[in-house]
Protein backbone atom coordinates (compact mmCIF):
# COMPACT_ATOMS: atom_id res chain seq x y z
CA UNK A 1 0.00 0.00 0.00
CA UNK A 2 1.11 3.37 -0.96
CA UNK A 3 0.10 6.36 0.66
CA UNK A 4 0.23 9.85 -1.20
CA UNK A 5 -0.96 12.92 0.59
CA UNK A 6 -2.28 15.64 -1.47
CA UNK A 7 -2.54 19.30 -0.01
CA UNK A 8 -5.80 20.91 0.15
CA UNK A 9 -4.35 24.06 0.95
CA UNK A 10 -1.18 25.76 0.51
CA UNK A 11 -0.13 24.13 4.29
CA UNK A 12 -3.43 23.21 5.92
CA UNK A 13 -5.40 20.08 4.85
CA UNK A 14 -4.49 17.07 2.79
CA UNK A 15 -6.21 14.37 0.37
CA UNK A 16 -5.15 11.17 1.26
CA UNK A 17 -5.23 8.52 -1.70
CA UNK A 18 -3.55 4.60 -1.58
CA UNK A 19 -5.62 3.94 1.60
CA UNK A 20 -7.52 1.02 1.80
CA UNK A 21 -8.42 0.85 5.55
CA UNK A 22 -10.96 -1.82 5.24
CA UNK A 23 -7.59 -4.02 4.68
CA UNK A 24 -5.97 -2.37 7.59
CA UNK A 25 -2.87 -0.84 7.50
CA UNK A 26 1.03 -1.76 8.47
CA UNK A 27 3.47 0.10 10.50
CA UNK A 28 5.06 1.71 7.51
CA UNK A 29 1.40 3.51 6.72
CA UNK A 30 1.18 4.61 10.34
CA UNK A 31 4.20 6.50 10.14
CA UNK A 32 3.55 7.86 6.81
CA UNK A 33 -0.28 9.36 8.43
CA UNK A 34 1.83 10.60 11.75
CA UNK A 35 3.81 12.78 9.61
CA UNK A 36 1.47 13.94 7.27
CA UNK A 37 -0.98 14.73 9.81
CA UNK A 38 1.97 16.42 11.81
CA UNK A 39 1.77 18.56 8.45
CA UNK A 40 -1.67 19.05 7.56
CA UNK A 41 -3.33 18.72 10.45
CA UNK A 42 -6.32 17.19 8.72
CA UNK A 43 -6.16 14.10 6.26
CA UNK A 44 -9.44 13.19 3.94
CA UNK A 45 -9.37 9.40 3.51
CA UNK A 46 -11.82 9.18 0.47
CA UNK A 47 -14.77 5.71 0.02
CA UNK A 48 -13.58 4.14 3.21
CA UNK A 49 -16.26 1.30 3.08
CA UNK A 50 -15.20 0.05 6.38
CA UNK A 51 -17.45 -0.86 9.56
CA UNK A 52 -16.93 -0.76 13.01
CA UNK A 53 -14.03 -3.08 13.64
CA UNK A 54 -12.18 -1.96 10.90
CA UNK A 55 -12.42 1.93 12.36
CA UNK A 56 -11.47 0.25 15.90
CA UNK A 57 -8.32 -1.47 14.07
CA UNK A 58 -7.10 1.52 12.24
CA UNK A 59 -7.21 4.37 14.99
CA UNK A 60 -5.85 1.86 18.34
CA UNK A 61 -2.87 2.12 16.11
CA UNK A 62 -2.14 6.13 16.83
CA UNK A 63 -2.59 5.11 20.69
CA UNK A 64 -4.81 4.30 23.38
CA UNK A 65 -8.78 4.87 22.29
CA UNK A 66 -10.37 7.05 24.05
CA UNK A 67 -13.61 5.77 25.98
CA UNK A 68 -16.65 7.90 25.61
CA UNK A 69 -18.23 7.23 28.83
CA UNK A 70 -21.82 7.32 26.60
CA UNK A 71 -24.42 4.62 25.84
CA UNK A 72 -22.73 2.29 23.58
CA UNK A 73 -23.61 1.60 20.21
CA UNK A 74 -25.06 -1.24 18.83
CA UNK A 75 -21.67 -2.89 17.93
CA UNK A 76 -20.69 -3.14 21.42
CA UNK A 77 -17.88 -0.55 20.88
CA UNK A 78 -16.99 1.61 23.82
CA UNK A 79 -14.76 3.73 22.28
CA UNK A 80 -17.06 5.30 19.51
CA UNK A 81 -20.11 7.52 19.65
CA UNK A 82 -22.70 8.93 16.81
CA UNK A 83 -22.75 12.58 15.58
CA UNK A 84 -25.82 12.00 14.86
CA UNK A 85 -29.57 13.99 13.80
CA UNK A 86 -31.30 10.29 15.36
CA UNK A 87 -31.30 8.12 18.09
CA UNK A 88 -30.28 4.07 18.11
CA UNK A 89 -34.32 3.70 16.69
CA UNK A 90 -34.16 6.21 13.72
CA UNK A 91 -36.30 8.53 15.41
CA UNK A 92 -35.38 12.25 14.66
CA UNK A 93 -32.89 13.55 18.34
CA UNK A 94 -35.07 17.42 19.70
CA UNK A 95 -32.59 20.16 20.11
CA UNK A 96 -34.11 20.94 23.70
CA UNK A 97 -33.23 17.28 24.88
CA UNK A 98 -30.08 16.49 26.95
CA UNK A 99 -28.52 14.79 24.01
CA UNK A 100 -29.82 16.80 21.22
CA UNK A 101 -28.17 20.19 23.54
CA UNK A 102 -24.77 18.18 24.16
CA UNK A 103 -24.57 17.92 20.09
CA UNK A 104 -25.87 21.54 19.73
CA UNK A 105 -22.28 21.93 21.34
CA UNK A 106 -20.53 21.15 18.40
CA UNK A 107 -21.49 23.94 16.57
CA UNK A 108 -18.96 25.92 18.59
CA UNK A 109 -15.73 26.03 17.89
CA UNK A 110 -13.77 23.82 19.90
CA UNK A 111 -10.68 21.08 20.12
CA UNK A 112 -11.94 17.42 21.25
CA UNK A 113 -11.34 16.40 24.75
CA UNK A 114 -9.56 19.35 26.00
CA UNK A 115 -11.45 19.18 29.24
CA UNK A 116 -9.68 15.86 29.80
CA UNK A 117 -6.58 15.19 31.42
CA UNK A 118 -4.62 13.98 29.48
CA UNK A 119 -6.34 15.07 26.24
CA UNK A 120 -7.40 14.21 22.74
CA UNK A 121 -4.42 13.73 20.37
CA UNK A 122 -6.35 12.83 17.30
CA UNK A 123 -10.03 12.25 15.85
CA UNK A 124 -11.05 10.49 13.47
CA UNK A 125 -14.84 10.89 12.30
CA UNK A 126 -16.35 8.14 9.69
CA UNK A 127 -19.23 9.26 7.17
CA UNK A 128 -22.07 6.72 7.74
CA UNK A 129 -25.21 7.92 6.83
CA UNK A 130 -25.67 11.61 4.95
CA UNK A 131 -28.33 13.56 3.66
CA UNK A 132 -27.91 14.49 -0.03
CA UNK A 133 -26.92 18.08 1.00
CA UNK A 134 -24.59 17.71 4.34
CA UNK A 135 -23.17 20.45 6.23
CA UNK A 136 -19.46 21.13 6.05
CA UNK A 137 -17.17 20.51 9.09
CA UNK A 138 -14.77 23.43 9.25
CA UNK A 139 -11.26 23.31 10.62
CA UNK A 140 -8.96 25.99 11.91
CA UNK A 141 -5.28 26.19 11.75
CA UNK A 142 -3.92 27.23 15.29
CA UNK A 143 -0.11 26.87 14.02
CA UNK A 144 -0.89 29.32 11.26
CA UNK A 145 -2.63 31.64 13.51
CA UNK A 146 0.47 31.64 15.92
CA UNK A 147 2.87 32.52 13.44
CA UNK A 148 0.21 35.41 12.35
CA UNK A 149 1.00 36.67 16.03
CA UNK A 150 3.62 39.58 15.97
CA UNK A 151 6.31 38.54 17.85
CA UNK A 152 5.95 40.74 20.84
CA UNK A 153 2.63 39.42 21.16
CA UNK A 154 3.62 35.59 21.20
CA UNK A 155 6.39 36.37 23.93
CA UNK A 156 3.14 38.01 25.95
CA UNK A 157 1.41 34.80 25.50
CA UNK A 158 4.01 32.42 25.91
CA UNK A 159 3.88 30.37 29.50
CA UNK A 160 0.06 30.91 30.25
CA UNK A 161 -2.07 28.39 31.46
CA UNK A 162 -5.61 27.73 30.66
CA UNK A 163 -8.38 26.59 32.52
CA UNK A 164 -10.85 23.93 30.39
CA UNK A 165 -14.33 23.09 31.60
CA UNK A 166 -17.38 20.98 30.01
CA UNK A 167 -19.34 23.24 32.39
CA UNK A 168 -18.25 26.46 30.32
CA UNK A 169 -18.56 24.93 27.06
CA UNK A 170 -21.84 23.79 27.62
CA UNK A 171 -22.64 26.97 29.40
CA UNK A 172 -22.66 28.33 26.40
CA UNK A 173 -25.45 26.80 24.81
CA UNK A 174 -28.07 27.09 27.57
CA UNK A 175 -26.84 23.74 29.96
CA UNK A 176 -26.51 24.37 33.82
CA UNK A 177 -24.70 22.09 35.96
CA UNK A 178 -28.20 20.76 37.22
CA UNK A 179 -28.27 18.90 33.67
CA UNK A 180 -25.39 16.92 34.30
CA UNK A 181 -25.35 13.92 36.80
CA UNK A 182 -23.37 13.90 40.24
CA UNK A 183 -21.01 11.64 38.51
CA UNK A 184 -20.65 13.47 35.38
CA UNK A 185 -19.80 16.74 37.77
CA UNK A 186 -17.19 14.76 39.89
CA UNK A 187 -15.37 12.93 36.83
CA UNK A 188 -15.42 15.81 34.54
CA UNK A 189 -13.67 18.47 37.17
CA UNK A 190 -11.74 21.19 35.39
CA UNK A 191 -8.24 20.64 33.59
CA UNK A 192 -5.27 23.36 32.87
CA UNK A 193 -3.22 22.95 29.70
CA UNK A 194 -0.71 25.51 28.13
CA UNK A 195 -2.06 28.04 26.11
CA UNK A 196 1.00 27.30 23.58
CA UNK A 197 2.05 24.08 22.71
CA UNK A 198 4.95 22.77 20.54
CA UNK A 199 4.69 19.83 18.61
CA UNK A 200 7.52 17.50 19.17
CA UNK A 201 7.53 16.55 15.50
CA UNK A 202 7.78 19.80 13.05
CA UNK A 203 9.03 21.54 16.73
CA UNK A 204 6.57 24.12 15.70
CA UNK A 205 4.38 25.93 17.78
CA UNK A 206 0.51 26.87 17.77
CA UNK A 207 -2.54 27.64 19.95
CA UNK A 208 -4.20 25.52 21.74
CA UNK A 209 -7.88 26.24 22.25
CA UNK A 210 -11.25 25.27 22.32
CA UNK A 211 -14.90 26.03 23.18
CA UNK A 212 -13.86 24.55 26.59
CA UNK A 213 -11.15 27.39 27.42
CA UNK A 214 -12.67 29.10 30.38
CA UNK A 215 -10.09 31.58 30.83
CA UNK A 216 -6.60 32.20 31.72
CA UNK A 217 -5.26 31.16 35.25
CA UNK A 218 -4.06 34.14 37.53
CA UNK A 219 -6.05 36.44 35.62
CA UNK A 220 -8.86 37.92 36.50
CA UNK A 221 -11.90 35.88 35.32
CA UNK A 222 -13.46 38.58 33.01
CA UNK A 223 -9.69 39.73 31.72
CA UNK A 224 -8.85 36.09 31.03
CA UNK A 225 -12.35 35.14 29.18
CA UNK A 226 -11.56 37.77 27.38
CA UNK A 227 -8.23 37.18 26.30
CA UNK A 228 -9.48 33.88 25.66
CA UNK A 229 -12.20 34.95 23.15
CA UNK A 230 -9.90 37.67 21.47
CA UNK A 231 -7.62 34.79 20.59
CA UNK A 232 -10.70 32.64 19.04
CA UNK A 233 -11.74 34.86 17.13
CA UNK A 234 -8.29 35.46 15.80
CA UNK A 235 -7.47 32.01 15.28
CA UNK A 236 -11.04 31.14 13.07
CA UNK A 237 -10.51 33.89 10.20
CA UNK A 238 -11.24 32.57 6.98
CA UNK A 239 -7.60 33.10 6.05
CA UNK A 240 -6.80 29.86 8.77
CA UNK A 241 -10.19 27.79 8.16
CA UNK A 242 -10.44 24.62 5.64
CA UNK A 243 -14.10 24.16 5.37
CA UNK A 244 -14.75 20.30 4.03
CA UNK A 245 -17.50 19.14 1.97
CA UNK A 246 -18.88 15.79 3.06
CA UNK A 247 -19.20 12.39 1.01
CA UNK A 248 -20.48 9.35 1.90
CA UNK A 249 -17.85 6.77 3.01
CA UNK A 250 -15.04 9.28 4.09
CA UNK A 251 -12.98 9.29 6.76
CA UNK A 252 -11.34 12.30 8.07
CA UNK A 253 -8.68 12.57 10.84
CA UNK A 254 -7.46 15.51 12.67
CA UNK A 255 -4.55 16.54 15.01
CA UNK A 256 -6.62 17.67 17.95
CA UNK A 257 -3.08 19.08 19.03
CA UNK A 258 -2.99 22.25 16.93
CA UNK A 259 -6.36 22.47 14.98
CA UNK A 260 -9.88 23.70 15.99
CA UNK A 261 -13.01 22.28 14.47
CA UNK A 262 -16.58 23.26 14.42
CA UNK A 263 -20.09 21.63 12.54
CA UNK A 264 -22.35 23.84 10.64
CA UNK A 265 -26.05 23.73 10.72
CA UNK A 266 -28.10 21.18 9.43
CA UNK A 267 -32.07 21.35 9.73
CA UNK A 268 -32.85 18.86 6.82
CA UNK A 269 -35.52 16.00 7.41
CA UNK A 270 -32.49 13.33 6.23
CA UNK A 271 -30.59 11.40 8.84
CA UNK A 272 -27.20 12.45 9.39
CA UNK A 273 -24.93 9.79 11.15
CA UNK A 274 -21.04 10.26 11.83
CA UNK A 275 -19.14 7.85 13.75
CA UNK A 276 -16.60 9.50 16.08
CA UNK A 277 -13.73 7.61 18.27
CA UNK A 278 -9.96 9.33 19.03
CA UNK A 279 -7.27 8.22 20.76
CA UNK A 280 -5.89 10.43 23.94
CA UNK A 281 -2.41 11.82 24.38
CA UNK A 282 -0.01 9.47 26.41
CA UNK A 283 1.03 12.28 29.17
CA UNK A 284 -0.76 15.24 30.58
CA UNK A 285 -0.46 18.35 28.75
Amino acid sequence: MTLQFHPLRETFGARVTGADLKSGIGAAEVEAIEQAIATYGVLVFGQQPIGDDEQQAFIQQFGPPVVTRLKEIASGHPHFYDISTVDDEGNPIPESSARGMYLLANLLWHTDGSQNQPPIRLTALHARVLPDNPPNTEYADMRAAWDALPASRQRELEGLQVQHSILWSREQIGMKASDFSEETLRERQPVVHPLVRLNARTGRKSLYLASHASHIIGRPLDEGRALVQELMAHATQPRFVYSHAWQRGELVMWDDSWTMHRATPYKGSQPRQMRWCGVRELEAV
